[in-house]
């Protein structure tokens, strides 16, 4: 990612973004930063016209380490100027954005017109890259500090992001109390930050179980005392899936082998309650494989009660896909049925339980290319094969 004037971000946005408002005047979309990349070379005093700069210029954000040692900007505010687009000295009022903050972005009719702030709609749960630009001296005495100027979703999906999942807060509980504690500390960030809207990351106990009653997907009993709900459209992304269905069975594979995080959010405002993303770990859940096979794993499923082995099955032929382009960054590396993918190996999870065997209770492909593959009703009661 290039360097701009304005620092920038990357943060996932909660819901999903619409240049349409819908006959509303103004929409808030939040963001929580994952990770700060660039201080961007603002400063300030600045004159629009000149083309020299100032000997006097003090930056207005600087890229560095905070006190708990993840990675932090601080940006300064600058005076007000007469002349729009010009700024007089930098102002002593600063405030520090870090990794799990959650920021807003107000979108009137005028924004959400804008092409340079948002050139397409953006699902709920995409990585994106945010430029965010400080405000004058007035605004921020005002409790308005930062302003978002330009919204691009990256090239690389969540799972490219894991390790910095790794420093988000693993529950509700300390995620809200690290929000709280944050605008304690700066009292011009009051307005800015949520601290009723935050995300976190945690492991999903393998007790958990998938509910789709209500015509909705929620994972239960996953380690806090509250369900998450996956929606449809990240939950298929998520597990490189076509269909509701063959998502869930992957999911509940992972489950049982201990392989499964889930990012969620939590959002005040949501009346069906916190909403989240299924992480899978593909080295957990293969076992270490080491080619085509069919291999015991450690991990157990039941089935009616009773309890199965599971059992893992990678075909021996590779298949070629044309067309497929291999994504920029480290992804997922199974996917679904029905899936474009350059070179792969058909792979199946079987059960074995009283001496017989439910063969395909997930059946996709494990992605043989150089580069790993990027994304594109009623609790179940019981195992449902892929070939049903």
């Amino acid at each position: 990612m290039s360097e701009g004037k304005n620092p920038k971000f990357l943060a996932l946005n909660h819901e999903t973004i619409s240049r349409d408002l819908q006959g509303k005047k103004t929409m808030a979309h939040r963001f929580t930063i994952l990770r700060p990349v660039s201080a961007g070379f603002a400063s300030a005093p600045y004159k629009l016209k000149s083309s020299k700069r100032d000997p006097d210029a003090k930056v207005l954000s600087e890229l560095h380490h905070g006190e708990d040692g993840r990675a932090a900007m601080t940006m300064w505010s600058f005076k007000k100027q007469g002349t729009p687009g010009n700024k007089s000295p930098r102002s002593d009022l600063n405030w520090t954005l870090q990794i799990g903050n959650t920021i807003k972005m107000w979108l009137d009719e005028d924004r959400a017109k804008d092409g340079e702030l948002l050139a397409a709609d953006v699902p709920a749960f995409t990585v994106c890259e945010i430029s965010v630009a400080s405000k004058n001296e007035d605004s921020v005495q005002g409790g308005w500090c930062i302003r978002i100027t330009t919204v691009r979703p990256v090239e690389f999906s969540l799972h490219s992001m894991t390790r910095d999942f790794q420093l988000l807060c693993s529950n509700l509980g300390e995620a809200r109390a690290r929000e709280m504690t944050a605008k304690a500390r700066q009292p011009l960030l009051e307005k800015e930050l949520e601290s009723q809207a935050v995300a976190f990351w945690a492991p999903v106990s393998r007790e958990a179980q998938i509910d789709e009653a209500g015509g909705s997907v929620k994972l239960v009993n996953w380690g806090e005392g509250f369900p998450v709900e996956l929606p449809t459209e990240a939950l298929m992304s998520a597990t490189n899936c076509r269909r509701v269905d063959w998502a869930c069975a992957m999911l509940e594979v992972a489950i049982a082998a201990g392989a499964a995080s889930v990012l969620v959010i939590s959002n005040e405002f949501w009346k069906g309650g916190p909403r989240g993303v299924p992480m899978i770990c593909a080295e957990t859940l293969l076992c270490g494989i080491a080619g085509p096979g069919i291999y015991a794993t450690p991990f157990k499923m039941e089935v009616e009660g009773a309890e199965a082995a599971v059992e893992l099955e990678v075909g021996a032929d590779k298949l070629a896909v044309p067309g497929c382009k291999p994504p920029a960054c480290d992804d997922f590396e199974l996917a679904g049925l029905d899936t474009e993918l350059a070179e792969a190996y058909p792979i199946q999870f079987n059960l074995k339980c009283d001496g017989k065997t439910i063969p395909a209770v997930w059946k996709g492909y494990l992605n043989a290319g150089p580069t790993r593959f990027q994304a594109a009703v009623g609790k179940r009661k019981r195992v449902q094969t892929m070939d049903e």
